[in-house]
């Protein structure tokens, strides 16, 4: 099979993330899968929810081809993406590929081993808006077709969570009843 991984902070998760695997799904020949892989804690921004509600949160948005992969969260620490990407090129059964968004690839010179990291695995590149590309580098792949573009963001929906706003339509709504149940991002 061929997986692309969705990986991330995923804090909360909202429906921009379901709508990039959505399209990356549509737009890339012959991908069978997306699957989001949340990050335990972030190499370079902190993270609010614990890793086991991300998961769970990331749950409600699954399809039939778009799963959640509990990988990266399964040891406590930092994930660094080229310890992920290690383990997943180990499965020889399917190919993997590894979905950022454009405003990445300005800062992927920041990432652990991100040379290495590129030989590895072909990254796939979702244009972001505010974010052109101006140039792929090796390794990268750009998504090309009919994509919608949206500036919706986790920190969006925790900000208009904090000064008591709605997120409706921002996030699933068993995204958003989650959220209120467990009190998350007050």
């Amino acid at each position: 099979m061929n997986i692309a991984i969705l990986g991330g902070r995923f804090d909360p998760p909202h429906i921009w993330h379901f709508w990039t695997a959505q399209q990356v799904l549509e737009n890339v020949k012959d991908l069978d899968q997306v699957w989001y892989m949340p990050d335990y804690q972030n190499a370079f921004k902190p993270i609010e929810a614990g890793a086991g509600e991300r998961l769970e949160m990331l749950q409600f948005m699954e399809t039939g081809k778009i799963k959640t992969s509990n990988m990266a969260i399964s040891e406590p620490g930092v994930t660094y993406t080229v310890k992920t990407v290690n383990e997943l090129v180990k499965d020889k059964k399917n190919r993997f590929f590894w979905i950022v968004g454009s405003d990445i690839l300005s800062e992927f010179h920041k990432w652990r081993d991100y040379q290495k990291l590129s030989r590895l695995i072909t990254f796939l590149v979702f244009p972001r808006k505010d974010f052109p590309i101006k140039h792929i580098p090796a390794g990268f792949r750009r998504i090309e077709g009919h994509l919608m573009l949206s500036n919706v963001s986790s920190f969006i929906v925790r900000d208009r969570i904090k000064r008591g706003l709605t997120v409706s339509g921002l996030v699933f709504p068993a995204v958003e009843e989650y959220i209120r149940k467990k009190n998350l991002y007050r």
